[in-house]
C-alpha cells in the first residue's frame, strides 16, 4: 500500500503500523531512528500511536 510521510510517498506492507511506517521512512532516507520516538500527526494534526494500524493513503508527519 502506498502513504504519505512528510508529504514523500512510502509503499509499505498491507496492515503496517505507524511504526513500521516509519522504520519505512527512515530507512528511504538513509538514516537511523532516534532513540527518543517523535510524536507523528496524522493529517489532521492529531497524534497517532505508534501501533495505529494504517491504510492506504494515509498522511502522516513526523514531527522533528
Amino acid at each position: 500500500m502506498k502513504l504519505f510521510i512528510n508529504d514523500e510517498e512510502i509503499t509499505i506492507f498491507h496492515g503496517a503500523t505507524v511504526i513500521d511506517a516509519m522504520r519505512a521512512y527512515y530507512v528511504q532516507h538513509d538514516k537511523k531512528m532516534p532513540c527518543k520516538l517523535p510524536i507523528v500527526t496524522d493529517g489532521y494534526g492529531n497524534n497517532v500511536a505508534f501501533d495505529g494500524e494504517l491504510t492506504d493513503g494515509n498522511h502522516l508527519y513526523i514531527n522533528k
